[in-house]
């Protein structure tokens, strides 16, 4: 039998495995399990909040010494300035995500979002279609997921961030595992906001064919059978309406954070592109792969929240 849960299944175990409880809560599952996601979860941060801080702090006492760019190239003071500052911007989302999230899915508000899934899920009786639709955005996340994943990889073996002695293919290891995690946590909130847009897409429908007339016990009036639609029909939007407050709830500061990082991204990006332009020098290709993902980044986050609001609001209109 065909579920969410199933339907999810490549995004949500591979966030397990990287120390996430996702899915909903099960008494099956026993302490041991629990403890060793926990564990491995705590192992995952301590790593991510351990490495790109020593990167920082490393980074910038390294640029204020030599005034070097990651080119080569002798540093002005607002060029200094400005590398700081998109490296202590790469450092503040991935800390950032990574531990919000992961003190997100140890509340009973995380374990709240998959039990209403589940409950209507079992309440609107999906058919094979919409389970289709959901496999299909995980698939394609991560062909997005596994090209970002070996473009950076490429870049962080020429990157100057990971300059660390014979520590360097460490760092460029976990610092790319730290990295994927963070995509992944993006991608399970599109996937998620998909399944909510889909689901209102359901509901929708049901409001169209509220009246259609349908094989009923001759003891049951056509206006009782339309009572009844309709209060199933507002028990499952409430449901809905609660999933989404629920979203929100698990992923408000991580989008902020996203968010944040974006559009200080393109400043600092913006300003070394114009700037190598301005004096004729060879244009940043690191800042340049930036500015490209950081643009994708920002239109998926317009756009699926834009795909939802618009099912959302689709009823009301008619």
């Amino acid at each position: 039998m065909l579920s969410i849960e199933d339907s999810l299944w490549p995004l949500t175990a591979a966030l397990k495995i990287l120390g996430f409880h996702v899915g909903p809560n099960r008494k099956s599952r026993s302490n041991r399990y629990s403890i060793c996601l926990l564990l491995t979860g705590c192992l995952m941060v301590l790593s991510t909040v351990g490495l790109h801080c020593t990167s920082f702090i490393a980074g910038v006492l390294r640029l204020k010494a030599n005034e070097i760019g990651p080119n080569g190239t002798n540093l002005t003071t607002t060029k200094l300035l400005n590398i700081g500052i998109e490296h202590l911007n790469y450092t503040w989302v991935l800390i950032g995500v990574h531990v919000t999230f992961f003190v997100v899915s140890l509340t009973a508000n995380w374990t709240q979002l998959w039990d209403t899934l589940v409950l209507i899920e079992e309440s609107l009786n999906f058919n094979s279609d919409f389970y289709i639709k959901c496999r299909r955005s995980v698939v394609f996340g991560f062909i997005l997921l596994f090209i970002d994943s070996v473009s950076q990889f490429f870049i962080s073996i020429q990157s100057f961030y990971w300059d660390m002695g014979v520590l360097r293919p460490v760092a460029i290891v976990l610092s790319n595992l730290s990295r994927t995690t963070i995509i992944s946590v993006f991608l399970l909130f599109c996937v998620l906001a998909r399944v909510i847009t889909l689901i209102f897409q359901g509901l929708n429908e049901q409001i169209d064919h509220m009246d259609e007339p349908q094989k009923f016990s001759p003891l049951y009036s056509g206006s009782r059978v339309l009572n009844v639609r309709l209060e199933k029909w507002r028990r499952n939007h409430t449901l809905a309406c609660k999933l989404v407050d629920m979203v929100n709830q698990c992923f408000g500061l991580v989008m902020v954070i996203t968010v944040v990082n974006v559009f200080v991204s393109f400043i600092t990006t913006t300003f070394e592109i114009v700037s190598s332009i301005q004096e004729d020098d060879t244009i940043p290709l690191v800042f340049v792969s930036i500015f490209i993902k950081k643009s994708i980044l920002l239109t998926i986050i317009i756009y699926e929240p834009y795909c939802l609001q618009a099912e959302v609001y689709k009823h009301l209109t008619r």
